[in-house]
């Protein structure tokens, strides 16, 4: 279904596609309480999707979902810059660790056209997981598999991607046939590094800055053994230092 319809935006049903919208808006990652028995370096682990050195915080995490949905619409290409807003408004616990709850990045491609990406994890807040790609003759739901405009369209089959996935992959090795997709995988992976980097920094940022980038969140990989300490650790003020947009500087 998915393919079907980014296919029919691909064969021009929606007219030049002239902006995107991507949400993933929902609650909170569920908290792991902190056990006595449990170290520093292992509850940060078992509570990973609130440690930014492990999960790279939201939208490499998740919002990056919606982006690669943004970037397979734009043909595998990915946009020229970003800037992003983001923030802590709710999560302000140290027992959410030192990511973000909210952020919001546009990016624009060459051409101008541009991709606005939310996501949020809040409690009692407006919930929303979509794709929707807006066109000169209409628009269409990725996720919904539908077109609107001119032309109306439903996509009418089953439609699961992770089976679908599953189903590429075991025919890959039963036909001793690999399927690479790492090249839209890092890619989309970039994307995403892109707007967090910008939502922490506040600056706007451009794809080849972060190409260029030998950013990373610490330690290496080669560097991570059982019982190390942890990069992030709890301030004299019993909180985890989190980035400052508009002081903290990555690249």
């Amino acid at each position: 279904g998915y393919a079907e319809t980014i296919q029919r935006i691909h064969d021009g049903v929606i007219g030049d596609v002239v902006a995107i919208e991507e949400n993933f808006l929902r609650a909170p990652y569920v908290v792991i309480p902190r056990k006595e028995e449990l170290t520093e370096l292992e509850w940060q682990c078992s509570t990973q999707y609130h440690f930014r050195w492990l999960s790279g915080d939201d939208v490499p995490q998740s919002l990056v979902h919606n982006l690669d949905r943004s970037t397979w619409v734009m043909h595998n290409k990915a946009p020229a810059k970003c800037h992003g807003l983001a923030g802590r408004s709710s999560m302000t616990d140290p027992i959410y660790g030192d990511v973000f709850d909210h952020h919001s990045v546009v990016y624009e491609y060459d051409s101008g056209m541009p991709i606005y990406a939310f996501c949020r994890t809040t409690n009692n807040c407006h919930n929303s997981t979509s794709s929707i790609i807006h066109g000169s003759k209409g628009r269409a739901s990725v996720l919904q598999c539908r077109i609107w405009g001119e032309t109306n369209w439903q996509w009418k089959g089953r439609c699961d991607p992770y089976q679908r996935e599953h189903n590429v992959l075991f025919q890959a090795i039963r036909s001793g046939e690999p399927v690479n997709n790492g090249d839209y995988m890092v890619r989309s992976t970039m994307v995403g590094v892109m707007g967090q980097i910008s939502c922490y920094t506040g600056e706007e940022v451009k794809w080849e800055q972060v190409n260029a980038s030998d950013f990373y969140y610490p330690p290496r990989p080669e560097d991570c053994h059982d019982g190390m300490e942890p990069p992030t650790r709890v301030g004299a003020d019993g909180s985890y230092p989190v980035p400052k947009p508009g002081y903290t500087k990555m690249i």
